[in-house]
C-alpha cells in the first residue's frame, strides 16, 4: 500500500512539477520583457507552445538515425525519473542512502541525450551545438559536484539516518554550523551554485550550445514537433530540478511546522513554500542573469569555469574542511 501511495505521489509530483515549470517560463519571458521595456508573450504563451508542438508532425531529417528519434522520449523519460530523488520542501519520496550520486548522474544525462540527439541529426549545426554542449557539461559540472559533496561531507558529520542523500538538507543545514569560517565557506559555494545554476539552464554568458544567431538553435536545429515538445519539458522540468537543488542545500526551511501543519497537507504548503523559494531562485540566475548580460564565446566560458569557478568552489570547500578538523582554532 505503501508503494501505491508513493506512485500516486509521484504522479501528482510530476504533474505539478510539469505545470510549475511552463508557468515559470511563462513568468520569466513576461519579466525580461519588462525589463526590456517590452510588452512581452501573453503569461502562458508556454502551455500554447507546447500544446501546438505536440499536435504537430515531427519532421525527420533524412541523415538522421533512430536515436534522433529516441533522444527527447529518453530526456522527459529521465527528467520525470529524476523527480523521484528531488527535493521539494521534503524529502524525495523515494530517497535513500547516497542518492546524490544518483540524482547528479541523472541531471547530467538529460544534457548528455541532448548531444546524442544532435550528433544523429546529421546537421553540421547541430553537431557545432552538440560539441559546445559537451565542452560545457564536462566544465561546469566539478565545481558544482565540488561543493555539493563538500555540504554533505560536513553535514554527515552532524549524524543523518540516510548519508550522502539529498533528504541530509532536512535534517541539517549547513548554516547551522554558524562559524564565521563555515559561513564564508558557505557565501562562497551558494555563488558557485547560482553560476552553475546560469549554465545549467544555459541562458546569458551560458547560452552557447543553442545560439540562435550562431547555429539556428544549435542542439535542437532539426527538431520539431512532438519531440520538440518532449524536449522543451523535459528542459522545463529540469531548471525546476536544477533550482530545487539550490534550494535544498543553501534555503531547505519549510513552514509547514509554524503552521502546525502534519501528514498531506503539511507537504502541500511546503511543496508550495518551495516552489515560491525556487521562482525566486530562478528570477536571480535565469531572469536578471540573462537580462544583463550576453553570450560568452566557448573558450571563454570553459575558462570561466576552470579559472574562476573552480577555484571559488575549492576555496569555500576547503574552508569547510578547515572548520570542520579544527586546524584554526
Amino acid at each position: 500500500m505503501n508503494i501505491l501511495y508513493a506512485t500516486l505521489g509521484f504522479i501528482g509530483i510530476y504533474t505539478y512539477v510539469s505545470f510549475a515549470s511552463l508557468l515559470w517560463e511563462g513568468i520569466d519571458r513576461k519579466l525580461v520583457a519588462r525589463m526590456q521595456r517590452r510588452v512581452g508573450p501573453p503569461l502562458l504563451q508556454p502551455f500554447y507552445d507546447f500544446l501546438k508542438l505536440v499536435s504537430k508532425e515531427s519532421i525527420i531529417p533524412r541523415d538522421a538515425n533512430r536515436f534522433f528519434e529516441l533522444a527527447p522520449v529518453l530526456a522527459l523519460a529521465t527528467s520525470i525519473a529524476l523527480l523521484a530523488y528531488t527535493p521539494l520542501g521534503f524529502e524525495p519520496l523515494f530517497g535513500t542512502k547516497g542518492d546524490v550520486i544518483l540524482f547528479v548522474y541523472l541531471l547530467t544525462l538529460i544534457g548528455f541525450l541532448r548531444v546524442i540527439g544532435a550528433v544523429s541529426s546529421g546537421s553540421p549545426y547541430a553537431q557545432i551545438g552538440a560539441q559546445r554542449e559537451m565542452i560545457i557539461l564536462v566544465s561546469r559540472e566539478g565545481p558544482m559536484m565540488l561543493a555539493l559533496f563538500t555540504i554533505l561531507w560536513r553535514l554527515n558529520g552532524l549524524g543523518v539516518t540516510k548519508p550522502f542523500s539529498m533528504g541530509t538538507f532536512y535534517e541539517h543545514n549547513v548554516w547551522e554550523l554558524g562559524t564565521p569560517m563555515s559561513v564564508i565557506g558557505t557565501v562562497i559555494l551558494l555563488f558557485v551554485f547560482l553560476a552553475w545554476l546560469a549554465s545549467e539552464i544555459e541562458v546569458g554568458y551560458f547560452d552557447i550550445p543553442e545560439a540562435e544567431t550562431e547555429l539556428a538553435e544549435g542542439t535542437m536545429a532539426e527538431y520539431s514537433g512532438r519531440h520538440l515538445a518532449l524536449f522543451d519539458l523535459a528542459s522545463a522540468i529540469k531548471a525546476f530540478v536544477s533550482a530545487s537543488l539550490v534550494v535544498a542545500v543553501f534555503f531547505p526551511w519549510g513552514i509547514s511546522g509554524y503552521l502546525d501543519l502534519i501528514g498531506l497537507p503539511a507537504m502541500v504548503v511546503d511543496l508550495l513554500f518551495h516552489t515560491l523559494k525556487v521562482f525566486t531562485v530562478l528570477f536571480v540566475s535565469m531572469t536578471i542573469f540573462r537580462t544583463v548580460t550576453g553570450r560568452l564565446r566557448i573558450t571563454q566560458a570553459t575558462n570561466l569555469f576552470w579559472t574562476r569557478l573552480l577555484p571559488a568552489s575549492m576555496v569555500g570547500a576547503l574552508l569547510l574542511v578547515i572548520d570542520a578538523l579544527g586546524v584554526i582554532a
